[in-house]
């Protein structure tokens, strides 16, 4: 069959190169003049950083397995465990005041309680959002703080924004890890150059293509730019916003893209590594999260900044975090080089950093992914990963077995 792959993400060639070993005829049709989509490798001088989606966990196997089709071995991180920073009081990650440790703590045996619950079918109740069952467990200030601080890194957006049951879903993944294990590597040489490389491996991927429709009934894609064309199957590998909007179905998925930002700042000499700390941080202040994103001899903090603070300071948070982390390590005033804002949810065709279920569209979510005319839908958003890069090349595995090998 000809088959038609809209977005060049990780997702979308993951996607197509399956459909090719299965026999089929595959065309990417990529907007942009590279491929990768929120996978972003940045060059600065003899180094690198990642502009987009970065961090591999120790369960993520078909990242690793991906990492080794191309030869490329992971970079594992031994930034773990971070400072932690709250109202000028100063802990490590995994040894964190007693009341945040006891509100922590609290917050996993009822997430455990309800999952088990929810597995042997019993009705969750109302889909919330993650801030009011936050309210509820939590019992001291600095513990709703942690609460608050910890869940929103791995949401990209404030707790009042993520659907409670999405969460839930998403948390069950975390059961059987070890300390450590989220974030532990990196792909190796940088994810846009992964995706570079899987492009290369394809017969037909056209960079520069913007879709402007897709017909589900026909099959049919519409560009601004360029001539219609027809396909036999089509897998939309969009985010989640963009895939309703290219179908012209408003809200079918059921996911929402977080307000994250991360910005980098460059300097002339590793200040951190100097004083003994790895770069790792979570503090109260408006940076939120601090790691040390340089690679290959790149001098270079990257800062993760999510939902409300985000969206206040987009472009001027390169002045605010670097203020932020004075405030902390005055040293790092000195010898500061620039700073750079990748800006995702105002990022035309993609809208956020990364999906989550919204609030009371769980089972929207669960039926969004699934086919629908001559339609197939892969992304970080259409997965049980939801917002991994993991979870991309899951929905990339689940298209390819929807659609099957090739006749003959």
């Amino acid at each position: 069959m000809r088959i038609g792959v809209v977005g060049g993400g990780i997702a979308g060639l993951r996607s197509a190169m399956l459909l090719e070993r299965a026999g089929h005829q595959v065309t990417v049709f990529e907007a942009r003049d590279r491929v990768g989509g929120r996978l972003l490798t940045v060059e600065r001088g003899d180094g690198w950083y990642e502009g987009g989606g970065e961090w591999i966990d120790a369960d993520h196997h078909r990242v690793l397995g991906l990492m080794r089709e191309f030869g490329i071995a992971p970079e594992r991180s031994s930034q773990w465990p971070g400072l932690v920073v709250c109202k000028g009081e100063f802990a490590l990650e995994d040894s964190v005041w007693p009341d945040a440790a006891k509100d922590s703590e609290a917050v996993h045996l009822e997430a455990v309680r309800l999952i088990g619950e929810v597995n042997t079918g019993k009705d969750p109740g109302s889909d919330g959002d993650l801030g009011d069952f936050l309210d509820r467990v939590c019992q001291s200030e600095r513990g709703r703080w942690w609460a608050e601080a910890t869940s929103r890194s791995d949401e990209g957006d404030d707790t009042g924004r993520i659907g409670f049951r999405g969460w839930l879903r998403g948390y069950e993944h975390y059961l059987d890890r070890e300390a450590g294990d989220m974030s532990l590597y990196r792909i190796g040489g940088g994810g846009g150059r992964l995706c570079a490389l899987m492009a290369q491996r394809l017969a037909d991927v056209r960079t520069g293509w913007e879709v402007s429709g897709i017909d589900p009934k026909t099959g049919g894609v519409d560009f601004y730019d360029h001539q219609p064309e027809v396909f036999d199957r089509v897998v939309v590998a969009l985010p989640s916003l963009w895939a309703e909007f290219r179908v012209g179905m408003v809200e079918f998925t059921g996911a929402q893209m977080g307000r994250a930002i991360k910005v980098v700042l460059e300097f002339d000499r590793p200040w951190w590594k100097e004083k003994g700390w790895s770069g790792r941080m979570i503090c109260d202040l408006p940076v939120q999260q601090t790691w040390d994103i340089g690679r290959g001899g790149l001098h270079a903090l990257g800062c993760y900044i999510c939902g409300d603070e985000a969206a206040k300071l987009g472009q001027d948070a390169v002045g605010a975090a670097l203020e932020s982390i004075v405030k902390i390590h005055p040293e790092a005033s000195r010898g500061f080089l620039g700073g750079a804002v990748h800006d995702w949810p105002n990022e035309k065709g993609i809208d956020g950093a990364f999906p989550s279920i919204r609030q009371g569209e769980f089972e929207k979510w669960e039926q969004g992914r699934q086919p629908w005319e001559k339609l197939h839908f892969a992304g970080d958003w259409a997965c049980d990963w939801i917002g991994f890069i993991e979870g991309a090349l899951e929905s990339a595995e689940r298209v390819a077995a929807e659609i099957g090998p090739a006749p003959g």
